[in-house]
């Protein structure tokens, strides 16, 4: 027996619940079911009872999972992270049947899931997504469509259409539902059908999902299996089954008061606050490229701790947060003032800029390249000013931390000039991550505003296009970028 969760506080919660998240009568029924239930411990952990029914399970970092009474099969119908937010809701009819779904997205903001109530001309029938308003009798905003699915018995992972137009965090949020319901019929494996196996798509199936590479050579690349021929099935608009097992493996999600958003399944996993995303870098054997990231470490005392943080150049740029095993914050490290180091924005210079636009296209799918040629002259790359992180991106402007610039200029002061090209190749191979997010991002909109025949027109020219020609014209800008760096030059003051 334990005091977690307790029935009595969870039926609380389901007083005045948006209804939009469950039916006002199976509120009702859970209530009256909670008011008699007791929590037992068994070898299968936390399980809600009610006479000789389970209708909760109790997550390992103490979420409730709530069931409609009456199955098998069981019929999901609310999630309640362990501070008590609803984090996901199922409206069902009396009998079971799925009638839509609500989600609470990283940043508080709701989602709502429509099924079968739109068309798309690749796809057929489709669900609608859904930004809901925070008002019950406000409207609905339609965000865009996804493959039809029986989200109660998935047998695939839906396309999604225009992915582009969901607010950070939405797709992983939406993903999550579709593993955990998966789960709840057993975890068999389930592939990604559809027009747009992309490397973004890979990713975001990480955090619900386990890979398998089913069928492929030992040590196959999970990544390029998976997004295998993306760019010809997307102009050709053709669906096919991507040659990757993916399990259900749902996280944990827990919302705190103060704006922090955890995801956990293997421990801390991934964190929101203030409008950036932090990743662990290891997911499943892969390195996840990024420079917000979530840090595991072992105190002196032995205690594990996530330290969620900036870090580029090999080092650690700044401290953010610091939370325990279960993702409760113990510890907010000091800052420096926003804006501490406010200035006017530096522009690049031709260097960078030239090395920049040739390197690239070569770290993106044919098909972007062309795209990011279309969208590169319209960008402005600067150094600046950015509140706790090391890029920012508004409108046309790509601004780059001038903290980043400070810390290599530091370690160039001390290093032997014999290592200092290896640090100087570490700077652009930072820079070009910070400023492809963004430039892809713009890329894939213009790309996504052309019509199929533009599209697979730019396809054919990228595949006619000289790669060892690019590759070399590359090669000399960046060669040109890496002396001015090695004589610690390029950068602002």
């Amino acid at each position: 027996m334990t005091a977690w969760p307790d029935p009595g506080r969870l039926a609380a919660r389901l007083e005045g619940l948006d209804p939009r998240a469950c039916d006002p009568a199976n509120a009702a029924l859970l209530r009256a079911r909670m008011a008699a239930a007791t929590v037992l411990e068994d070898g299968d952990g936390l399980r809600i009872v009610g006479g000789d029914e389970t209708f909760g399970v109790v997550g390992r970092y103490g979420s409730v999972t709530l069931y409609l009474p009456g199955g098998p099969p069981r019929r999901r119908v609310l999630e309640v992270d362990r501070l008590g937010h609803v984090t996901s809701g199922i409206r069902r009819t009396r009998d079971g049947g799925f009638l839509g779904a609500w989600l609470r997205n990283v940043d508080g903001a709701l989602l709502g899931i429509g099924p079968r109530g739109a068309e798309h001309p690749l796809w057929g029938v489709s669900d609608r997504i859904l930004r809901l308003p925070a008002d019950v009798t406000g409207d609905a905003v339609s965000l865009t469509v996804s493959a039809a699915v029986d989200w109660d018995s998935p047998a695939e992972i839906p396309a999604l259409a225009e992915p582009a137009r969901l607010p950070p965090g939405a797709g992983t949020t939406i993903l999550s539902l579709l593993a955990a319901l998966a789960a709840d019929r057993g975890a068999r494996p389930l592939r990604y059908h559809g027009p747009y196996p992309t490397e973004q798509l890979f990713w975001a199936l990480v955090e619900g999902f386990r890979f398998e590479p089913t069928g492929e050579p030992t040590g196959a690349d999970p990544v390029a299996v998976f997004t295998r021929d993306a760019e010809a099935l997307a102009t050709r608009g053709e669906s096919r089954e991507a040659p990757l097992d993916w399990t259900p493996a749902p996280p944990e999600r827990l919302f705190h008061d103060e704006g922090i958003y955890v995801q956990l399944r293997d421990g801390v996993e991934k964190v929101w606050w203030e409008g950036r995303t932090y990743y662990r870098t290891d997911w499943q054997g892969l390195e996840r490229r990024e420079h917000r990231v979530v840090r595991r470490v072992t105190t002196p005392a032995g205690r594990l701790v996530y330290v969620v943080a900036l870090e580029a150049l090999g080092r650690t740029i700044e401290d953010h947060l610091v939370l325990d095993a279960g993702g409760d914050v113990v510890e907010r490290p000091a800052r420096d003032p926003d804006g501490a180091d406010a200035g006017p924005d530096i522009p690049v210079g031709g260097l960078w800029g030239d090395a920049l636009s040739a390197l690239l296209p070569l770290e993106t799918t044919p098909l972007l390249a062309s795209a990011l040629a279309v969208v590169w002259p319209g960008l402005r790359v600067v150094w600046g000013s950015v509140a706790r992180d090391l890029v920012e991106a508004r409108g046309p402007t790509v601004r780059l931390s001038t903290g980043l610039a400070h810390v290599y200029r530091t370690d160039w002061a001390t290093l032997p000039p014999a290592v200092r090209r290896a640090a100087a190749q570490r700077l652009v191979r930072t820079v070009l991550g910070l400023v492809g997010a963004p430039a892809r991002g713009r890329a894939a909109e213009w790309l996504a505003s052309q019509t199929g025949a533009r599209q697979e027109a730019l396809l054919d020219e990228a595949a006619g296009l000289d790669r060892r020609r690019l590759a070399a014209r590359a090669a000399l800008a960046l060669g040109r970028l890496l002396d001015a760096l090695e004589a610690g030059a390029t950068l602002p003051d």
